[in-house]
């Protein structure tokens, strides 16, 4: 089963190095990608359960997937819809 998550993310266009850029510079996206779903990490003081979201390399997969052309994303916010 999967969960939609609300990724935002700088693209970091193909060829692009280090140096070349400033973070500010970059195209800034939120999109929504369906991954896996979150794990139970553990219940807080209260009784609540806390999750773990997907695995970062499910979401860089997902992101450069979606953007093609050798483009990769820098992933910002994670958030579970």
């Amino acid at each position: 089963m999967a969960t939609t998550w609300e990724i935002t993310y700088r693209v970091l266009p193909a060829g692009v190095g280090p140096d070349d850029y400033e973070p500010a510079e970059l195209e800034e996206r939120t999109d929504h990608f369906e991954l896996s779903d979150p794990e139970l990490a553990s219940i807080d003081g209260d009784g609540y359960p806390l999750h773990y979201g997907p695995p970062y390399p499910e979401m860089k997969a997902a992101i450069r997937a979606f953007l093609g052309d050798g483009n990769e994303g820098i992933i910002g916010k994670v958030r579970r819809i």
